[in-house]
């Protein structure tokens, strides 16, 4: 019984590993439609160099798109993004919560530049071109700042 059992969850596990490979592909319309619709309303005639798609063992799929300008957006299954990464760049000023902009103002960092944003269902963390990164809640509220 115990064979069968193990030889049981080996194939059930080696099924999802063939279930779970990679797509990599340019076609726009791989992505699901706000992803589509964020990338043309924030970025200024984007280019897409690859769409990466991730179809994860135990989780849904996830998207990976990197544009020709070395930026990368990572969107959830239903298409919201989660992660924006300029790179070197600048992300767009209008995915910038205000209560960062406000913070950031406040404390003295007008000079600098968002260089990354990241949310989560804890908050979000943003990270600057000098390479400080700061973390807020869900509410807004500055939890903690990291070299």
């Amino acid at each position: 019984m115990k064979k069968i059992l193990s030889v049981l969850v080996i194939a059930i596990v080696a099924v999802q590993f063939a279930f779970a490979a990679d797509v990599i592909t340019k076609d726009i319309n791989q992505l699901p439609l706000p992803a589509r619709n964020f990338i043309t309303k924030y970025f200024v005639k984007p280019q897409i160099d690859y769409i990466k798609i991730d179809n994860e063992m135990l989780e849904s799929k996830k998207y990976e798109v990197t544009l020709k300008d070395g930026t990368e957006i990572d969107f959830d299954k239903k298409g919201e993004w989660m992660e924006v990464d300029a790179k070197k760049g600048k992300v767009p000023t209008a995915l910038i919560p205000t209560f960062v902009t406000d913070y950031l103002k406040v404390n003295n960092f007008t000079k600098e530049h968002v260089t990354k944003i990241e949310r989560d269902r804890k908050g979000c963390e943003v990270k600057l071109n000098t390479g400080l990164s700061f973390e807020f809640n869900k509410n807004g509220k500055f939890r903690k700042a990291d070299n």
